[in-house]
């Protein structure tokens, strides 16, 4: 059952029994964590070729 009443997407929740699931939320946090790592690595490459650059 998804909860109405809440206007942002990331607030939406399942509920299964007991247990209460965010699935939107997770999945922003786990894109934005993604995202971060893709951002740290690219940052480090591009120093890399910058101090090798002729």
């Amino acid at each position: 059952m998804v909860s109405r009443g809440r206007q942002k997407l990331e607030d939406l929740e399942v509920r299964g029994g007991k247990r209460v699931w965010l699935p939107f939320l997770r999945a922003s946090r786990y894109m934005q964590s993604c995202q971060s790592l893709l951002d740290y690595s690219l940052t480090q490459f591009f120093h890399e070729v910058e101090r090798y650059w002729p």
